[in-house]
């Protein structure tokens, strides 16, 4: 039996419940919406350096937290996608991530 690609598996939603500041950047905590599995929740950390750099300051970093949830777990798919991870790791762990971003 051949498995289905991550990338048919993406989320059906993704919804910030909470954002903190932090003294380097922001800490989120993120539902996102299965169609297969329901909803897993993940906490995601964002440094003000990767936000600067993925986005020249030009986006809120809500919606680079959307946007790189939406990527991880596209790539991932909800068995593989981490409850916590930082974006820097995910740079480091995707392919064109950046592009992806940019994209």
């Amino acid at each position: 039996m051949h498995a289905e690609p991550a990338s048919t598996h993406a989320p059906l939603s993704v919804v910030i419940d909470e954002e903190c500041e932090t003294d380097r950047g922001w800490v989120y905590y993120v539902t996102l919406s299965w169609k297969s599995r329901g909803t897993t929740g993940h906490q995601i950390t964002l440094s003000w350096v990767d936000h600067d750099q993925l986005t020249g300051g030009s986006i809120p970093p809500s919606h680079l937290i959307e946007r790189v949830a939406t990527i991880v777990a596209t790539a991932m798919g909800v068995d593989e996608m981490p409850e916590r991870f930082d974006v820097s790791s995910m740079r480091r762990t995707i392919p064109e991530f950046e592009r992806l971003i940019n994209s």
